[in-house]
C-alpha cells in the first residue's frame, strides 16, 4: 500500500522547460494544473504528498505556494532522504511511491516500493519502472 508519494518536479509536473533570467537561473516553468487537482484529491483521500528536487528557487516556492512538503536535492544522492521520509512521515520504503523521469532519480526509484515514469522519460528509467509503470502525458 502506498502512504507516500514523492515527486520530482521537472520533467515529472513540469514539461522540462525552463525560461532562464538575464542572471542565468531558471525564471519560469510550465505547470500542468491537472496535475495538481490530482494532489489534492490524493492528499484529501489520506496519502502524504513530497516534493523532491534539485531546483529550490522556482520550485520550493511553487511547492509552497500549494502547501506541499519540498526537500531540496541539489548535489545530494535522492536516495538519502529515505531515512528523513520513514521519520517525518513514518512509512517504509516499501510504501513509497516515487515518480521522476531522468538519471538523478533512478538510486531512490530502485530503493522505494513503488516506481512510476512519465512516458517521455529517460529511456533508462522507463526499463527501470516497466510498461505497467508508465504515465501517459497529454500531447
Amino acid at each position: 500500500m502506498i502512504k507516500l508519494l514523492i515527486l520530482d518536479v521537472d520533467g515529472v509536473l513540469t514539461d522540462g522547460r525552463k525560461y532562464y533570467g538575464l542572471d542565468g537561473m531558471p525564471l519560469m516553468k510550465t505547470y500542468c494544473d491537472k496535475d495538481f487537482t490530482a494532489i489534492k484529491m490524493l492528499r484529501a483521500a489520506g496519502l502524504k504528498v513530497c516534493f523532491l528536487s534539485g531546483d529550490n528557487k522556482v520550485n520550493e516556492a511553487m511547492a509552497n505556494n500549494r502547501n506541499i512538503d519540498f526537500y531540496y536535492a541539489r548535489g545530494k544522492d535522492k536516495s538519502e532522504f529515505i531515512p528523513q521520509f520513514v521519520t517525518n512521515y513514518n512509512v517504509s520504503p516499501s510504501e513509497m511511491a516515487y515518480v521522476g523521469d531522468d538519471l538523478f532519480d533512478f538510486t531512490i526509484m530502485e530503493k522505494v516500493g513503488h516506481k512510476f515514469c512519465p512516458n517521455d522519460a529517460s529511456s533508462f528509467i522507463i526499463n527501470l519502472c516497466g510498461e505497467d509503470n508508465i504515465i501517459d502525458r497529454p500531447a
